[in-house]
């Protein structure tokens, strides 16, 4: 990111109204619905990767892994992580650099196996991940441990 770049974080529904993405014409069962309920998302193989190579740079998005099992649009071509492709009508500024969060981080507790997303998914992660195990599976001992050192870092 350079210094005349523009960083964007924005919802799915306002990148449907502000860029408008085409429906994927090759895959009638394509995934991510618009308000229409056709599928706008195209594959990385295949026709529809060479569809997507085709267009205009500036058009073309990449839906991929975030951190801790968020998912998110990209503006760009991008490889790495890759779920999916979008190709909107609408393109991007070159200085631009967009992502749209589809899914929030979660927390997947190795110890009983319960997920915590969103808010939850974040505080799991930033509080507990060392410990490997989410609130409910924390002792006391641990728990009281976590709170001395929140209390310490401020």
């Amino acid at each position: 990111m350079s210094n005349t770049d523009t960083y964007i974080e924005q919802t799915f529904e306002w990148w449907l109204e502000e860029f408008k993405p085409i429906t994927n014409h090759l895959d009638d069962n394509a995934s991510f619905q618009n308000e229409d309920d056709e599928g706008i998302m195209f594959e990385t193989f295949g026709e529809e990767l060479d569809f997507v190579a085709e267009q205009d740079p500036r058009c073309i998005w990449t839906y991929h892994h975030g951190e801790e099992n968020s998912t998110y649009i990209a503006n760009g071509f991008n490889i790495v992580n890759r779920l999916g492709y979008f190709i909107t009508e609408i393109p991007f500024e070159e200085n631009q650099i967009i992502d749209i969060v589809v899914e929030e981080p979660n927390y997947l507790c190795p110890n009983c196996e319960e997920q915590h997303w969103g808010a939850a998914g974040e505080l799991h992660y930033e509080k507990f991940g060392d410990l490997e195990k989410c609130v409910a599976c924390a002792t006391m001992e641990e728990l009281k441990e976590i709170e001395n050192e929140s209390a310490n870092a401020n």
